[in-house]
This record gives C-alpha cells, structure tokens and sequence, in this order.
C-alpha cells in the first residue's frame, strides 16, 4: 500500500511539474482547475502503464538498471495513450481535462520515468541489506572463543583452499588470535591474492607467506612442511559443488581423497602438531562423487593418527552464502526479477554461515587428541524451498506473487535429506556444546591399505571413471558411514 501512494504521488508531481516547465511556472490561461482536473486521466494512464509492465511488483530491493527498459516502456505507453487520445480519438473542442497539451504529455511521461527509478534507489539505499545470519531461524553461534584465541596464538598454521569460502574465514579467524606466521596455500593465484591482500590491511604483512601451489604435489609440500614446521595444518582445499563432481569422479577422487592423503603422509613426516581435515556431512552414506571421495579422504587422515601428529576430521553441512551455495544464486535471480529455481519441495538441508562453520573448526582443533571425526550440531533442518521464501520476504517481496518459484528436480548425486550423526548413539560430547566426537569404526591398516591402492588404480582411468566405480569401491570395503 505504501508503495502504491508513493507511486501515486510520482505520477501526480510528474504531471503537475509538465504543466510548470511548459508554462514557465505561470497558470495556463484555462486554469489550474482543469489541469487538476485532467489528471484523472494521466493517473488512469500512468497506472495502466505501471501494471502492464509489471512495475509495481518491483521492490527497492529488486531494482537494478535491467529494470530501467521496463520502467520505459511503462512511461512510453502513458504517453502514447494520452497522444492517441489527443490526435486520433477526441475532437479539437475537447475539454483540456481529457487532453493536456502534448509537450506536456511528453515531458510527464519523462518526468514519470525518472521520478519512479529515483524513488526505488533512494528506498534502495535506507534498506538494511539481507544477512545471512537473518536465514538462520535462530541465534548464531559465538566464535570469538578464548580457547581458540590462546590455542592459536603464536602459533605457525598452514592453511589449504585459502582463497575459498571457508579457507578465506578460517585466514581471518586464525589471524585474529594472534598467530606466529600464517601460511595461505591455494592453487587459484587470483583467489589467493584477494585474501592475502586482505589480510595484509589487516596487521604485519611480514606474518603471512602466500603460496601458489596443488597441495597434492609431494616434493613441493615435502618442502613446504619441512621449512615451514606448522604447528596446525587445517586442510580445507577440496571441490565440493555436487553436481559438478558428478561429472568429474576423477578429480574429486583425485583432488579431494588422493591429494588429502599425500599431505597427510608429508605433514606427518614434518611433525605438524594438528592436521584438521574440514569435511563434510555428504560423507555420512554417500551417494555422490564429492561424498565418496571426502569419506575417502577421512579414511585415510585417520589412518595415519596414532603418532605425534594428530590427525581429524570436521564434518559440517551446508555453508550459508559460500561461493557454491544457493544463497548467492537465490539472490541474484530475485534481483532478475524471477523466477527462483528450487530442485524438490521435500529438500532440506543444515546450514551454518561461514564464520560458524570456520569458528567451531578452530575449536574443534583445539579439541583433537588423534583420530577423531567430528560433527557439529547446525540445529534444525530447513527445506531449500522455506529458504528461497525467506530471502524473497526479506526482500520486501511475496514468494509466488511478486517472485515465482519453480521445481527444477533433483540433480545428479544429490540427497532429499542429509545428516551429520549428531545422536546419543552415533556421538559424544566435546567441551563445546555443539561440537561431537562421531563414534565411527576405525579400518584396519590393511584394509586402509588396499583402498589405498584401489583408489590409485582407479585415478588412472581418467575421463573414464564413472561415480559407480567410487560407490562400488567405497560399499566393497564397508566403509560407511
């Protein structure tokens, strides 16, 4: 209702400011009571235009200079109906209420344009913008811990995937305690830059070492580890979209589980204090090629605790606003206008924001002992269709009346439900209420030791390796969950 009197209020000021310019701010010499008059036919106009073309539907939030051709067309059919009624319908006697002069039909609707667009962009710019945590549906988790601030402090911690969602959260939190030397590796120069960029503003410059490597690369991080002697390795470099992985089997074996296992072999023999393995809740029964390989990758991390390293793992769900979340794909297609692509009504998913999930990571590795895999609590389940309402309400618009939703199905590899094994029965308490230890069996080394050798075998087929061969290999060892 609010938005209709301000549109209102346009479309009068904009006839009104015509009648001035045309008229040198003087009184025509009918009147100001007809030109009054007369704009009961503009506002019929105005309006007709504004809902032909669907511009009342938009919210501050939504506009954007793709919407500048909508808005045009919508001034433009104003105008040609107001110059239709004058040239071709009515007569040259016409009472002026049903026909202003048409330089002021024109510069009305000209008038009525830019009116219209700089009232959404002013609104536009006193909005709040939407929070992540504000999709929640509850408080979020404190992550400036003490435990993480003294675990961390004047420590040498090296840091996989830097340049990620998750790996770029972790830098900032780590660099917050106060570490000895910080060690950003990814593979992606550009990703790499940003954050060391970033976090160079942030304190001594001297603290960080970037390093553009493949963490599966053996010489290079045998070298790295011996000179660098990190007291924390947190491993977060991974390819984790699903669907993407599901046509790549090769590479997520490759990258997420054979890559893992070489880093851990040479973090070992370097003597790192903590290796963290961040994880995944797809590694509970996985179905998908992503799945597979980061239960791999956790099967072989644990295979090697039991020395002066400790090694673990750190399971958590869906991330809220990471670069392979729905969250930024929501948002940009609400600002399209629509419609929101959502996969099944049915499916539901954990999420965390990213400073949740990075910050209980920390805690967790604070925690480690050697050989645990750990799953956080995320509270409740929400269904990807709830999430997609609420970023359209808090974008001050209606889930399928201003934005359409629509039901693509369920893509390759992907789950309905998925769970983390937070129970009685599959877990135990930590020092963090909403950090387990998952009671998993453990494999033998021999069996550790064939899947190994399986999994290498299997890298060789290259683009031939189906996600078929993953599941068939990971089903044959009974590793699950």
């Amino acid at each position: 209702m609010t938005r209709a009197l301000a549109d209102s209020a346009v479309l009068l000021a904009a006839y009104l400011a015509a009648f001035l310019l045309r008229f040198d701010f003087g009184a025509p010499t009918w009147g100001w009571g007809p030109v009054l008059c007369g704009f009961g036919s503009a506002f019929v106009l105005g309006w007709a235009g504004l809902l032909l073309f669907r511009c009342h539907r938009l919210s501050p939030r939504a506009i954007s200079l793709r919407n500048l051709p909508r808005f045009a067309c919508a001034a433009a059919f104003t105008v040609a109906c107001q110059l239709l009624l004058r040239y071709a319908i009515l007569p040259d006697d016409a009472f002026i209420v049903a026909r202003p002069p048409a330089s002021v039909a024109v510069m009305a609707g000209v008038l009525e344009l830019a009116g219209l667009l700089a009232l959404r962009y002013v609104r536009r710019l006193q909005l709040r913008p939407i929070e992540v945590a504000d999709l929640l549906g509850r408080g979020e988790t404190e992550v400036n811990t003490p435990a993480v601030r003294e675990g961390f402090r004047g420590k040498t911690v090296l840091l996989t995937g830097a340049g990620g969602s998750i790996g770029g959260e972790l830098a900032r939190q780590v660099r917050a305690a106060g570490p000895k030397r910080l060690i950003l590796l990814d593979i992606s120069e550009a990703a790499l830059y940003q954050i060391h960029a970033e976090l160079t503003e942030r304190g001594d410059p001297d603290t960080l070492l970037p390093v553009v490597a493949d963490c599966g690369d053996r010489a290079l991080m045998r070298d790295l580890l011996m000179r660098g002697r990190p007291d924390f390795l947190l491993h977060a470099a991974a390819y984790k979209h699903v669907p993407m992985m599901e046509r790549n089997p090769v590479e997520a074996l490759r990258n997420n589980a054979l890559a893992t296992r070489t880093l851990a072999e040479e973090a070992r023999a370097a003597g790192v204090g903590t290796f963290v393995l961040v994880s995944t809740d797809k590694a509970i029964r996985p179905i998908s090629a992503m799945g597979v390989s980061k239960r791999l990758a956790e099967i072989f991390v644990r295979d090697l605790a039991g020395g002066p390293t400790r090694f673990c793992a750190v399971r958590f769900g869906n991330v809220l606003g990471s670069s392979g979340s729905v969250v930024p794909r929501f948002r940009a297609q609400i600002a399209k206008g629509g419609p929101v692509t959502v996969t099944d009504p049915r499916m539901e998913r954990y999420f965390m924001t990213i400073a949740e999930a990075s910050g209980l990571v920390l805690q967790a590795a604070t925690f480690a002992q050697g050989g645990e895999i750990f799953v956080l609590d995320m509270g409740k389940p929400m269904t990807i269709v709830s999430l997609a309402e609420t970023m359209i309400r808090l974008s001050g618009l209606r889930p399928g009346r201003d934005i359409p939703i629509v039901f693509s199905g369920i893509r390759p590899g992907e789950k309905l439900a998925e769970e983390l094994g937070v129970s009685a029965a599959h877990a135990e308490r930590t020092g963090h209420a909403r950090i387990f230890v998952g009671r998993i069996p453990q494999l033998p080394p021999e069996a550790v030791a064939k899947l190994l050798t399986r999994a290498n075998n299997l890298s060789q087929r290259g683009l031939r390796l189906t996600v078929e061969d993953l599941r068939t290999l990971l089903n044959e060892e009974g590793t699950t969950p």
